[in-house]
């Protein structure tokens, strides 16, 4: 069978996942995922590795816009326990704090450096693609 390869090869996900600061349930189910493969044809997809790879690739990338999703889902949950309003806030603001959240981890995120070096690389790989 031949096997499609788009993603990072599973000892260095595994390398990345026991370096997570998580519980070890956790790095094992993420471990579990990696192993997950579909069989098209006589073709293996990799699929755990490569969500996985994608994922690690998206919170290295722009770790500002993480942040700013995961502190509006905190503060959407805490409105959501207030009783009696707090169910009825938070679905109507919570959508707004997401908003905000991943537009102010955005615009971090383009400010730093490592945006414009991403920028830069894939500019190079279209470069080559047209020469």
């Amino acid at each position: 069978m031949k096997e499609l390869n788009l993603s990072l090869p599973l000892r260095k996900l595994t390398a990345h996942i026991d370096q997570l600061d998580a519980s070890a349930d956790f790095k094992a189910v993420l471990r579990d995922l990696a192993k997950v493969t579909w069989t098209v044809g006589s073709t293996v997809v990799a699929i755990g590795r490569k969500i996985l790879s994608v994922a690690l690739d998206i919170v290295t990338t722009f770790p500002g816009t993480l942040f700013g999703v995961v502190v509006a889902f905190i503060v959407t949950l805490i409105v959501g326990t207030l009783p009696l309003v707090g169910p009825l806030l938070a679905a109507f603001a919570g959508p707004i704090m997401l908003a905000t959240g991943v537009t102010m981890g955005a615009l971090s995120d383009l400010r730093s450096s490592a945006w414009s070096t991403r920028v830069e690389a894939l500019q190079a790989q279209l470069a080559a693609v047209k020469a």
